[in-house]
């Protein structure tokens, strides 16, 4: 009797190891069909761009606006894309005395209200010999553009020196002018992304380098009265250097000899009449759009 027990408990003990076993295995090596794969990333965001020049292997613009756009001394080399599905991204390499130009603009771009612009330079370091024309939209009765940013001399090896010139009709200051400048460590001899974001709700304008605000960060603007941008006389806008640069001129002066080509090269070049919020800027940058 007690022997019939003990094969009894020996069997029940040995059913239950094997169904452990079977379980065990069932959650290492689950079947294919219970497999639950992981979930695919998000899809990248492509931003609605009125003007954009991707410079794969041209200098058309691809945005909506799709403006005809000519080019001097630009030749094309490699740039920063990675993007799936995109040709190997390239880049303008702009040559001295180079540029892209763009001499019929549409009204809604003569007084965007909030503008951004976002683009990736490689640009040569220290910059001295002149200050460097990076985009301009003219005025061709003034002796700075509507929108004007350029690099100014700075002898310090990758560091940029940024200086913006922004003139708005509809500020309630007495010249409508603003002057903001920003220096941006190891931004030279390197792929980098500049974004510039102006909100005409809040008369805020910021300067992103990276992704991240620099010290530019939601500037107030007269007092926060500097309102919707509008803009007088605009006769086109210049990639690569100044508008009085560009022959012929779209400023109301000629050609000055302080005043030189962006000396390297530009990529994923993004007009928009809106301020794209950081989340955005940073999407830009991360995805390498």
């Amino acid at each position: 009797m007690k022997s019939y027990k003990l094969i009894q408990v020996l069997l029940f003990t040995a059913i239950v190891f094997c169904l452990g076993i079977s379980a065990c295995q069932k959650l290492e090596r689950p079947a294919f069909g219970e497999i639950i794969p992981d979930p695919l990333p998000p899809p990248l965001q492509i931003l609605d761009s009125k003007s954009y020049w991707h410079f794969d292997g041209s200098a058309t613009d691809t945005g909506a606006y799709k403006l005809a756009t000519a080019q001097k001394s630009v030749s094309f080399v490699a740039g920063v894309t990675v993007v799936p599905d995109v040709t190997a991204g390239e880049a303008a390499q702009i040559g001295p005395a180079g540029y892209l130009v763009a001499t019929s603009l549409p009204d809604e771009l003569k007084a965007p209200g909030s503008f951004t612009l976002a683009f990736w330079m490689k640009g040569v370091g220290p910059v001295q010999g002149g200050a460097q024309g990076l985009f301009a939209i003219s005025n061709s009765k003034q002796f700075w553009g509507n929108f004007e940013l350029f690099l100014e001399n700075l002898n310090n090896g990758s560091e940029a020196f940024f200086k913006l010139h922004m003139y708005n009709k509809n500020a309630s200051n007495g010249t409508g002018e603003e002057w903001t400048e920003v220096k941006v460590p190891g931004a030279l001899d390197k792929w980098t992304h500049i974004a510039i974001t102006y909100d005409a709700a809040t008369s805020q304008l910021t300067i992103f380098a990276d992704g991240q605000p620099t010290s530019v960060d939601k500037k107030v603007l007269d007092g926060g009265n500097y309102g919707a941008l509008a803009w007088d006389d605009v006769t086109g806008l210049v990639i690569g250097t100044m508008a009085f640069q560009v022959t012929p001129t779209l400023a109301s002066h000629g050609a000055e000899g302080w005043a030189k080509s962006f000396n390297g090269a530009l990529d994923q070049f993004r007009i928009f009449t809106k301020a794209l919020t950081p989340a955005e800027v940073t999407n830009l940058y991360s995805n390498k759009l």
